[in-house]
């Protein structure tokens, strides 16, 4: 009911408001630029929030922004946190079980007992930055400022990082190779095996790029 009586009030005080409520309903939102997450949980503040935001207007890349000037009030930035319902906790040491040959007595069980499938993390928070404009490039522009900051902030990279800004994520060491200890076909050490004396032992050959 009051979303209703703000879309078709005439009111000059809800002309914002009534503008938000078009805008939702016409499928013109906000435009996602990206999702990042810190390596440790942050306290978040509504200060840090607003802070960010200016260092998002800021953060233009050395590649340039396209010709368009951002201000800190055209990003939104959300902050999500998602865990098992226990924050940082593993929720299974809090659950007993029962064996079938007592159904009566219950058991807690040991970390080495449940399957290695499960998550070394409980929680995880994550950082979703979305810009008010839509033209595109507006939010072209906008997605690189969002990799610089990243970078800045030394944040994850994200996902499309190397789509959307494939000029700026290779300047950052730690981004050029998240997935360690995964072999790799281009992979900085390669092993070969060779003959001395008729017998063969194996030699390491470093490329350094």
């Amino acid at each position: 009911n009051v979303f209703e009586r703000i879309l078709n009030s005439s009111s000059q005080e809800l002309a914002e408001a009534r503008q938000i409520l078009h805008n939702i309903i016409c499928r013109h939102l906000y435009k996602c630029l990206g999702q990042t997450r810190p390596d440790k949980a942050l306290t978040v503040i509504q200060e840090t929030i607003h802070s960010w935001g200016a260092d998002l207007a800021k953060s233009a890349p050395q590649s340039g922004s396209l010709d368009v000037v951002l201000q800190p009030e055209d990003f939104v930035v959300s902050v999500i946190v998602m865990d098992y319902g226990m924050k940082e906790k593993n929720p299974i040491n809090n659950v007993r079980f029962y064996c079938k040959e007592d159904p009566t007595k219950a058991i807690k069980i040991c970390k080495n007992q449940v399957s290695k499938l499960l998550p070394e993390h409980f929680a995880e928070q994550l950082i979703r930055v979305y810009c008010k404009k839509t033209d595109e490039k507006t939010v072209e522009a906008a997605k690189k400022h969002f990799v610089q900051w990243c970078m800045d902030m030394n944040f994850s990279k994200p996902q499309d990082g190397d789509i959307i800004a494939p000029e700026l994520t290779p300047l950052k060491l730690s981004w050029r190779n998240n997935n360690e200890g995964e072999d790799s076909d281009d992979s900085s050490s390669k092993k070969t095996e060779v003959l001395v004396n008729g017998l063969k032992k194996a030699k390491t050959q470093l490329n350094f790029k």
